[in-house]
């Protein structure tokens, strides 16, 4: 059964931009066009769509999964692409988590401060000494 652009792109929650992306990136191709000059999708299009949702639900980049569909469309088995693939955003879910728990700890810091030490001329116009980046020493003047 071919789908309209409009109708796969409501069955998966996208855009019918969304979908004119994915086929500029290669990663999606129409099999053919209504008499009228609309794209139509046949079932391959579909199950494809379905294992791009699913990649990035696991947080593959759009990248990494034509480098995906690139190695099977080729006849390799995707199974070390995959691997790698994954490996890479594990590590950069990682970095980006150390970065957030450093975040959580300067912002603690910060609060705890502020609630020990308020200053009670502080009237919201002129800048927050608890907030300065440019003057460290703002904190042990308040």
């Amino acid at each position: 059964m071919p789908y309209t652009i409009g109708e796969l792109a409501r069955a998966f929650g996208l855009s019918p931009d969304a979908l004119r992306y994915y086929e500029r990136l290669g990663l999606l191709a129409p099999s053919g066009r209504s008499p009228g000059g609309f794209r139509l999708y046949g079932e391959e299009a579909f199950r494809r769509l379905r294992f791009i949702k699913e990649a990035q639900a696991a947080g593959l980049k759009l990248e990494d999964i034509a480098w995906i569909l690139c190695a099977v469309e080729e006849g390799h088995p995707p199974c070390r692409h995959v691997r790698e693939a994954l490996a890479k955003r594990l590590a950069e879910v990682r970095r980006r988590l150390r970065e957030l728990q450093d975040l959580e700890a300067a912002l603690a810091e910060r609060l705890a401060y502020a609630e020990a030490h308020p200053d009670p001329a502080c009237d919201g116009k002129d800048r927050c000494v608890y907030l300065d980046p440019l003057d460290p020493g703002a904190r042990s003047r308040v």
